[in-house]
């Protein structure tokens, strides 16, 4: 490989790192999975255009919350290494290339799909890089505004699908954003004391010895379990998803109270990977049902 080669390929590397792309396909996988329920005739252009427009703002918005992390970040361990505090990126060049990945995104899904998806593209940024980064080092409340943006993604899918709201979008929203307060809490608990040291105060107390953080993840796994209990009376899903959703809801649930009754690292992370595989397994199972199982077997 030639020098000039391997540096594109290190460039092309650091941005990738920059925009956390692992954790946006995710992102991209729930958005899917609002646009596989919602959509009537599938549209390639269209499809491409959500893909790379939600990616691209995604990326622009994780880009932008770790600028502005920048000097918190080479505080923790787990953090030290990304492309600005490491010095493999100015944070100028950063600045420049996250807000060119985030207006192109928007404009892709205003031009090549509908200004209502862009819109809600343009919420999510704002939220996550305005209120939800700079509310991290200060309330416990941050986690919560964290978790509007995260919401979001699928309520894209499905309005770039039907170009309109609707009690379904909102319910995939309700999902994603409860699911996202016993994930990201079990992870906090995990990296506690890492996050300490960067200066963020994303819990409410010490749950080594207190229990109001392990309270709030089995409240909202709970929460969880009710909401996608329900989501086939709204026109989601039928017997398999409500059948998964109970199979899969108890499961995280029996984690959350293990970790409430013993704190631990290894029940956090339990709680943790739980989530994990909780959410791609119970968004593929709605779609698979919707799409497929519904029509020759319902309530």
């Amino acid at each position: 490989m030639t020098n000039k080669a391997w540096t594109l390929k290190s460039r092309f590397d650091l941005y990738l790192q920059l925009g956390k792309f692992r954790l946006c396909l995710l992102v991209l996988f729930t958005t899917l999975i609002g646009y596989g329920l919602g959509v009537s005739q599938l549209n390639f252009v269209e499809i491409i255009c959500v893909l790379f427009g939600t990616l691209l703002t995604a990326m622009g918005a994780n880009g932008l919350n770790q600028w502005w992390e920048r000097k918190r970040d080479a505080l923790m361990l787990r953090t030290r290494q990304r492309p600005i505090p490491s010095g493999r990126l100015s944070s100028g060049h950063a600045l420049t290339v996250t807000l060119v990945w985030s207006l192109t995104g928007m404009l892709l899904l205003y031009f090549g799909v509908n200004p209502l998806t862009a819109y809600l593209a343009l919420i999510t940024l704002a939220s996550y890089v305005l209120i939800y980064t700079p509310l991290k080092p200060y309330s416990t409340v941050a986690v919560l505004a964290g978790a509007i943006p995260g919401a979001i993604p699928p309520m894209m899918g499905w309005t770039a699908a039907t170009n309109h709201f609707g009690v379904e979008a909102w319910v995939l929203g309700c999902l994603l954003f409860l699911w996202q307060i016993p994930h990201f809490m079990s992870l906090a608990a995990i990296y506690r004391q890492d996050y300490a040291k960067g200066g963020y105060h994303l819990l409410p107390d010490n749950p080594e010895i207190e229990g109001a953080t392990r309270s709030i993840i089995v409240i909202f796994s709970v929460a969880l379990l009710c909401i996608t209990l329900l989501t086939p009376f709204v026109g989601l899903g039928e017997i398999v998803f409500f059948s998964g959703a109970f199979l899969f809801g108890l499961a995280l649930l029996v984690v959350s109270i293990r970790l409430y009754q013993q704190y631990s690292v290894k029940n956090a992370r339990q709680v943790f990977l739980a989530s994990i595989i909780y959410l791609p397994a119970l968004m593929t199972l709605l779609l698979i049902d919707e799409r497929f199982v519904s029509h020759y077997w319902s309530f």
